[in-house]
């Protein structure tokens, strides 16, 4: 841990510019929400849903939407994932998800792009949880700290359809999440104020990337590993 907090230190000596991205506005809950894939309760009615766009000019063959709320212990998302055929093999945590259908989240807590967290979920509702140092704001040269793990994070996948059965036709899969604010200590404020600004990016890996198939789409592309691109989480309370 000590090593680790050293070379956070070392990499974060530079200012750094941000592009000029997209904002989101997270409401503040006051009431619970259980943690099911379904979204049912009236405080997400509070919160925008924000559609996915290509990453590259091919239209997309399949769309998602996501939102996102808060409390004081949890920050929540909710993801519809359109999907005629959902695949998904991987079980182990931290297994490779980015290879197979995935959706990823990115939080980069304290602006500075240089340290963020990565999460990645396949529709068996498989986490692949890390913290990532980007000395270079960019997919070359990244850190990734695979032994870190997100204590008390939850999450529940629920299918419309038949997973790994491409003899049907599918219509998607809800992932619903709570990220605790205690395990994002680079966060100024734990767990935020109002007005607090992260920044984020969600990504949706469809297809399977070995085989030629992969679509990336993003609620702001490019995402990933592209810091710099990545939009502002801003957290409100009435």
């Amino acid at each position: 841990m000590k090593k680790l907090i050293l070379i956070v230190a070392v990499i974060l000596f530079s200012d750094i510019g941000f592009a000029q991205t997209g904002e989101y506005v997270c409401p503040f809950i006051g009431e619970n929400i259980l943690i099911d894939g379904n979204a049912d309760e009236n405080v997400w009615n509070n919160a925008i849903a924000v559609n996915f766009v290509a990453n590259g000019k091919e239209e997309l063959k399949a769309h998602s939407w996501f939102k996102a709320v808060w409390d004081s212990k949890y920050l929540y998302f909710y993801f519809w994932i359109e999907d005629e055929n959902i695949i998904g093999e991987m079980i182990g945590r931290d297994d490779h998800l980015w290879n197979e259908e995935v959706m990823e989240i990115f939080l980069d807590a304290d602006c500075n792009p240089k340290t963020y967290y990565e999460f990645e979920w396949n529709p068996k509702n498989t986490l692949l949880d890390l913290f990532v140092l980007n000395p270079n704001c960019k997919r070359d040269g990244i850190c990734q700290w695979w032994s870190w793990d997100c204590k008390g994070i939850k999450s529940v996948v629920k299918i419309e359809g038949t997973l790994n059965n491409s003899d049907d036709t599918d219509r998607g899969w809800s992932l619903e999440v709570a990220i605790p604010f205690s395990q994002i200590q680079t966060s100024l404020n734990i767990p935020p104020k109002s007005n607090d600004i992260w920044r984020f990016d969600l990504t949706r890996r469809e297809g399977i990337e070995n085989d030629g198939t992969l679509q990336k789409s993003s609620w702001i592309p490019p995402s990933c590993h592209l810091p710099l691109s990545y939009g502002k989480l801003i957290f409100k309370k009435e």
